[in-house]
């Protein structure tokens, strides 16, 4: 029979992950505030500097958003000057989004203000600590059935789970993560050979 403390932990788990979150985002949501803007844009600001010049579909895919959801923020975004897209004409439905010179600066504002709250987060926490967390996470999403790797192995994008993955670790939790992405990458790169009939991955 589990314990008082593991029936607690079972059963506020999901509301101390929702605190947490509403935390972060609120705090995300101070940084750009100015702009008329929330953490429900920032995002997209933080994935186009990651992977400037996204379709629609691989900005939703890379966020693992609804592509509805991308279209609105994206004329929000633009609206406001911060990206643009490439299209030939106003009926074109083929075309990438770029950040502008203000939305690249403004995402790195943003990326530079959320590194201080992340460093104020985990506050004199051990490095290895904070190494294992993030590798246990991963776990976690995998057990969760979220298909980690078929998403990651997808031919045509490059999820935020891949720069999660491959971001570098130190010592023994580098060889961890190598084992856990190495499978998933090969893949996708044999698919993307296979695809374009050339040796390498192809970009979204």
């Amino acid at each position: 029979m589990p314990n008082f403390d593991d029936v607690y932990w079972n059963s506020f788990l999901p509301a101390f992950f929702d605190r947490m979150s509403v935390l972060m985002r609120k705090n995300m949501t101070h940084i750009v505030e100015d702009y008329g803007l929330t953490s429900a844009h920032a995002i997209y600001l933080i994935a186009l500097k990651l992977q400037d010049g996204q379709t629609l579909v691989s900005l939703s895919r890379f966020l693992d958003l609804d592509t509805a959801n991308t279209n609105r923020v994206i004329k929000v975004l633009r609206s406001k000057g911060l990206v643009y897209d490439d299209r030939r004409s106003e009926n074109s439905k083929k075309y990438s989004i770029f950040l502008t010179e203000s939305g690249r600066d403004l995402a790195t504002r943003l990326m530079d203000g959320i590194t201080e709250l992340n460093n104020q987060y985990f506050a004199d926490i051990p490095r290895e600590d904070i190494l294992h967390m993030r590798k246990t996470l991963i776990h976690v999403c995998n057990n969760m059935n979220m298909d980690i790797d078929g998403y990651m192995g997808s031919k045509h994008e490059n999820p935020f789970f891949t720069l999660l993955h491959i971001t570098p670790l130190d010592g023994d939790y580098a060889t961890e993560s190598r084992r856990l992405v190495e499978p998933a990458m090969a893949a996708r790169e044999k698919a993307c050979a296979a695809d374009t009939g050339v040796s390498g991955v192809r970009s979204a």
